[in-house]
């Protein structure tokens, strides 16, 4: 036997399982107006205790902020139901932290409310946003403190819970092996050239930068097969990157992108290395970041990640399985012997 180690199991299963409550949206295809849809002022009473309609329309919002397209009104309505939702087992844990008498640390809710605020482009247009939602900053505080103290309250259901037979974890890496399938990786170094170099960018407006667009792309260009030429006459790739490449994450290391997987690039990038035999230079690449010209250095076939590696993270998977169902279950016995109303 052993234990699964307790700091970050603890919030990741609370987060997760919380935040899933309000994510009505993970299964829908957004299309049409995004306009909210009527909703009463009090959307549901807990226990004798309303739940605000203002709540539900800031976090309504807040949801499409997040979207790239519209939503259909069978989709919102399905959005608001789910936030509703939400709203209601918050309340629920809310009035379980007022029995136990528990309190949030100050610096937390601080910490939230800096985050909600990142997704807006200042100060004026957050408070807009909350002046738009009929919501103050003092109630977004008095939210962000629920969510700690329930936050407190499922740490205590998963307790205890935290012992994992071995056998348990090595047998599900057998019978998931196919999952712990490791694709091809190769090491590569480039040199890239953009259209839009990190100094151009620092030092010219955007407007500029859009209107020369060709321009900067034919210099960019010429400039990659100047470059190129250098390599066939035996310069070190490693020595140009350092020299010229405006990757500035890796030029410092003589442009070494270290492994990566084929997935993880663009296809054309991709596409170009896996015709390199090791050691081979790549004729000019171009991709949306600009014209390469690259270096294979290694390449590591196709494994089965070891059990020993998988090990901890598969122990990890089991327990956040084991805690979100006691957490499900503790959320369900509480609403059982609640008086709630829906009035959406």
């Amino acid at each position: 036997m052993f234990l699964v180690k307790k700091s970050n199991l603890f919030f990741a299963t609370v987060t997760f399982f919380i935040s899933c409550l309000g994510m009505a949206y993970a299964d829908t295809k957004p299309l049409g107006i995004n306009q909210i849809p009527p909703i009463p002022d009090v959307v549901a009473r807990v226990n004798g205790s309303d739940i605000s309609a203002k709540h539900i329309k800031f976090q309504f919002m807040q949801v499409l902020k997040k979207s790239k397209t519209p939503f259909t009104s069978a989709q919102k309505e399905k959005i608001v139901r789910k936030v509703i939702d939400k709203e209601v087992v918050r309340e629920l844990m809310y009035q379980e932290g007022q029995k136990l008498n528990l309190t949030a640390d100050p610096k937390f809710v601080e910490t939230e409310l800096q985050a909600l605020k990142s997704a807006y482009k200042n100060e004026n247009d957050f408070k807009k946003a909350l002046l738009e939602r009929d919501i103050t900053e003092n109630d977004l505080k008095k939210s962000i403190a629920v969510d700690s103290q329930a936050q407190t309250i499922l740490k205590q259901q998963v307790k205890g819970m935290l012992e994992i037979d071995d056998n348990l974890v090595e047998n599900y890496y057998n019978d998931n092996k196919k999952n712990f399938r490791r694709p091809t990786a190769y090491r590569a170094s480039h040199v890239l050239i953009m259209p839009f170099s990190p100094e151009l960018i620092k030092n010219s407006k955007i407007e500029d930068l859009r209107n020369n667009k060709k321009e900067l792309r034919g210099k960019a260009h010429k400039k990659i097969l100047e470059i190129q030429e250098q390599l066939k006459g035996g310069e070190d790739i490693a020595e140009l990157a350092k020299k010229y490449s405006h990757d500035e994450s890796t030029s410092i290391n003589g442009g070494d992108l270290g492994f990566f997987y084929a997935e993880a690039v663009e296809k054309s990038f991709t596409d170009a290395v896996s015709k390199l035999k090791v050691g081979e230079i790549s004729n000019v690449v171009e991709t949306k970041f600009g014209f390469h010209l690259i270096k294979l250095v290694e390449i590591k076939p196709g494994e089965y990640a070891p059990f020993s590696e998988m090990k901890e993270a598969i122990q990890e998977y089991l327990f956040m399985e084991g805690a979100r169902d006691r957490v499900s279950n503790y959320i369900a016995s509480i609403r059982k012997k609640a008086e709630i109303e829906i009035f959406y």
